[in-house]
């Protein structure tokens, strides 16, 4: 372009250019801010509200003929609206409970409901919350009570099935039945949400709403009432109506102009005397949200504010309070989860963590580290003596002097002493893990523990059995050497407790044959592999066989014989003892019917009986019967041996079953007398015909005064009590003449015979049934 207009052109596109750029900017702005609405604005728009609806009633005063047209119709439609919205809710109901009822038929839920297990109840309530967007999860018990949940706990405590107001907003509840409903309910808690209203007010063609309760009219109907302060209700609106409003034009806009200035004079008042107060309450909730709880606001009001601001220091100090009891409820938590609740030792878990931190630093060059197991000996039989409460003492005072015996070690951090189990504690020793000083340890730990303990006013002795494990040497895991420790420990209980024992390689070995022995064991029973051996005992005023005690003997398929200490303690402990002793009981007896029917002498055939054959109560007695009446032995022919341990689970019982036992005709002997905790009171409880004095107590008796002494104490005892006296172990002439002397009734041991297999056992007796025969036919029988 040429000519004066050329530049005044390319300007005039350049300025619209520039224009049209900063308006797009603006725009971008205006998309990207978000539109604050101030309280004085809404409290102006409420009140130009006020003043429109105020025109609008002006003007349908003045329009009534265009309500009376509109009447019939606004009836008709919010009635079908209501119906609807009804049956929509009540659908929402039955939809809300299908969607919790698979969650409460979990067996997971319903364990944990039966046990009232509160933790995990409230992990899944925490779960199951956001999972179906439920304002609240509550899981009751079959009375009624709160067990568990989440969400706000006023609102918690809602009840039932339906609809209820809460804080302004409706909600709805469901209550679900957990398994059959025995046990108890899931109640789960929903927001009426307006999402929801919208829904329903474009499906009826009316507007859906939450309210304060109020009259009927032609274009509000209600639904149903929400608690005391709120209901649920339809509105419409309706074409003539504006075309009335239109009508009355003039009208509105003087209405509406006046109703305009009365609420801007209005909103000025109101947002003077609320706002302030409601900016204070933001700068305060902005300290709070700053750590700081010292603020305080004006509550000197008697109107709203006032007691907003006291609701609002009420709220401080019960914040400060709970933030306070969650910190002692965490502390408390934190040393639970890490610490033994009876004696307060540390527990396996921190303990492993405390020697794993200790291995990466012998890993990385530092000084050797030991463990130590430690477990009490004869603990169970103080516990089932004297009861749970005196064995939690026993254990505290075990505690306590373990604990006074390395304090100076455990407070340097040098050791870490901790209870593993029921008796069973561990020592981290970081203070010279060589042998020597280890040496020094383990015999100072048993030294303060040798010292008799007051026990609910009883002393009692108990040893302890030391395994120790060294790092490096026996491993840089922290489980290998728990295991190494535990198997030395193992060992020295295996060889008689009251010691120490040092890991050795060779310990693996043997607990590997004891897990195959174990194996064997429970073989053999299936594949005939035990044989019963009969030791008799002999009548010294008569010189006589006057009865066998039946033996259990192992003979594995290769012809090796398992010595009985080695297999008879791993039967006891696994329960195989029970078949196998209801196997000896029954071989025995089918045993002594045998020699009976081959004309030998009717004796009397002992069965020794185990602790864990007496636990199973009624069905013992009844073996005792059935093998009676399947063998045809005379009852009294048969005696039964117990020993003083099998008496200290539950005595009191343990005599009933005894009794009953006995009243079957069989006679009872208490094996093993000396080696526990009897007494003549004791005694004089127990349902027995026998005692059979330890071998221990006649060894030196015929050389020592004292267990001479002890002996015929004992046998004064027995007279006294009308028990026949056995003595076991007798080995030598000598003893037999020492225990004739004292007037005992029978002996048993190698002097008479060692235990022999059937056969030669009847080789015993034949010899007495000759001079029997004999004996009758010189009295002419």
């Amino acid at each position: 372009m040429t000519g004066p207009d050329a530049p005044r052109g390319r300007h005039g596109r350049a300025r619209r250019a520039r224009l049209r750029r900063r308006f797009a900017a603006f725009v971008g702005r205006c998309r990207t801010r978000t539109l604050r609405v101030t309280l004085g604005t809404r409290i102006l728009f409420v009140l130009i509200g006020l003043a429109t609806v105020t025109t609008a009633l002006t003007v349908a005063l003045v329009e009534g003929s265009l309500a009376q047209d509109l009447q019939q119709a606004s009836r008709a439609r919010l009635r079908h609206a209501a119906q609807s919205v009804s049956l929509w809710l009540d659908e929402r109901l039955a939809a809300q409970a299908d969607r919790y009822r698979a969650a409460a038929a979990s067996p997971q839920l319903l364990a944990n409901v039966e046990t009232r297990h509160a933790p995990t109840l409230q992990r899944f309530a925490a779960d199951l919350q956001p999972l179906h967007g439920a304002q609240a999860i509550v899981f009751l018990a079959a009375d009624g009570t709160v067990v568990a949940g989440a969400g706000p706990a006023a609102l918690q405590t809602a009840r039932g099935n339906g609809v209820f107001a809460w804080q302004g907003t409706a909600c709805t509840s469901t209550r679900v039945p957990i398994g059959d409903g025995s046990v108890g309910s899931l109640l789960a808690i929903e927001t009426l949400a307006a999402d929801d209203l919208d829904g329903w007010s474009a499906h009826c063609q009316a507007h859906v709403e939450l309210g304060p309760p109020g009259p009927a009219d032609d274009l509000v109907l209600p639904v149903r009432a929400i608690g005391d302060d709120l209901e649920l209700r339809v509105a419409t609106t309706f074409a003539a109506e504006h075309a009335a409003l239109l009508r009355s034009r003039a009208n509105v806009l003087t209405g509406g102009l006046l109703g305009l200035a009365l609420a801007l004079a209005a909103s000025l008042v109101l947002a003077r005397s609320l706002v302030r107060p409601i900016r204070a309450i933001q700068r305060a909730a902005q300290r709070i949200a700053a750590g700081r709880f010292d603020v305080r606001l004006d509550d000197r009001r008697s109107d709203e504010v006032g007691d907003v601001a006291r609701a609002f220091h009420h709220m401080l100090d019960n914040l400060q309070r709970n933030i306070d009891e969650r910190a002692r409820a965490n502390d408390t938590m934190r040393h639970l989860a890490f610490h033994d609740g009876l004696t307060g030792l540390p527990n396996r878990r921190l303990f492993r963590t405390r020697l794993a931190n200790a291995l990466d630093r012998v890993q990385k060059g530092g000084p050797p580290l030991a463990v130590l197991s430690l477990d009490l000996d004869r603990f169970k039989d103080v516990n089932d003596t004297l009861g749970q409460a005196a064995g939690d003492s026993l254990l505290l005072e075990v505690a306590c002097r373990l604990h006074g015996c390395i304090a100076p070690q455990l407070a340097n951090g040098n050791a870490l002493l901790a209870r593993l189990g029921a008796d069973e504690f561990a020592l981290l020793w970081l203070d010279g893990a060589e042998p020597a000083a280890l040496t020094t340890l383990a015999t100072r730990l048993l030294a303060n523990l040798d010292r008799p303990i007051d026990v609910s006013g009883q002393e009692v002795s108990v040893g302890v059995s030391i395994g120790i494990a060294i790092a490096p040497q026996d491993g840089l895991d922290g489980e290998t050497l728990l295991r190494d420790a535990s198997l030395a420990m193992s060992h020295q209980k295996q060889t008689g407790g009251r010691g120490f024992a040092f890991f050795a390689d060779s310990m693996h070995g043997v607990a590997g044959h004891r897990l195959q022995l174990e194996t064997r064991l429970r073989r053999a029973l299936a594949n005939g592999e035990f044989q019963v051996h009969y030791q008799p005992k002999l009548e010294l005023a008569t010189d006589r066989i006057t009865g066998m005690e039946a033996l259990v003997r192992w003979q594995e398929p290769d012809g090796t014989m398992i010595p009985p200490g080695e297999f008879l303690p791993l039967a006891e402990a696994t329960g195989v003892i029970v078949p196998l002793g209801e196997w000896v009981l029954r071989t025995a007896a089918a045993q002594s019917v045998a020699w009976q029917l081959e004309g030998l002498p009717p004796i009397r055939m002992a069965v020794n009986v185990s602790a864990r054959q007496l636990e199973h109560r009624d069905d013992f007695v009844g073996t005792v019967q059935a093998v009676l009446d399947a063998t045809g032995l005379e009852p009294s022919l048969l005696e039964l041996e117990i020993t003083e341990s099998s008496m200290l689970q539950d005595a009191e019982a343990t005599v009933a079953q005894l009794e009953r036992v006995r009243a079957l005709g069989v006679a009872l002997a208490l094996d093993d007398f000396g080696t526990g905790y009897s007494s003549f009171a004791y005694l004089r409880r127990l349902p027995i015909d026998t005692l059979k004095v330890d071998r221990s107590f006649v060894e030196e008796a015929d050389a020592d005064p004292e267990d001479a002494a002890l002996v015929g104490a004992i046998l004064a005892m027995a007279r006294v009590l009308s028990l026949r006296v056995v003595v076991e172990g007798v080995e030598t002439k000598r003893q037999r003449r020492f225990l004739e002397h004292l007037g005992c009734d029978e002996i048993q041991g190698y002097l008479v015979s060692r235990p022999v297999p059937a056969d030669a056992a009847a080789a015993l007796l034949r010899p007495q049934g000759r001079k029997r025969r004999g004996a009758r036919k010189l009295a002419g029988t």
